[in-house]
């Protein structure tokens, strides 16, 4: 009866404990670009247009990030717009899919806004 009363307390003991959860750093990306929706005019719908180098990056920000946009530029509604911003910003690792002319749809990598202000 002893051994079973130890070893049931050592297994609660064992359950009880503490795991440390390891976060991972993200990597903060600071920039100039531009919210834009090109839809009418056969584009794209809402995005992130960031210049980098020769190229231009695209970029959907999710969720909480789509909040943030919204809280600083105001609803988004379905028109033609080209906002500049700057934005600090970090990549989920995740894509998203956005509307694009003739029914077409294109794969952005998503972001995570932390912050946006108006150029």
């Amino acid at each position: 009866m002893k051994i079973g009363i130890i070893l049931f307390g050592l297994f609660a003991w064992i359950s009880c404990n503490d795991e440390k959860v390891v976060q991972k750093e993200v990597e903060i990306i600071e920039s100039d670009g531009q919210w834009i929706n090109m839809l009418a005019t056969d584009g794209c719908a809402w995005h992130f247009e960031v210049p980098s180098g020769d190229s231009t990056l695209y970029y959907l920000p999710n969720e909480n990030g789509l909040k943030e946009v919204e809280k600083v530029l105001g609803k988004i509604e379905s028109s033609y717009s080209f906002t500049k911003v700057h934005i600090r910003y970090s990549l989920t690792g995740r894509k998203r899919e956005v509307q694009c002319g003739w029914g077409a749809t294109n794969l952005y990598n998503e972001i995570e806004v932390y912050e946006i202000r108006k150029n």
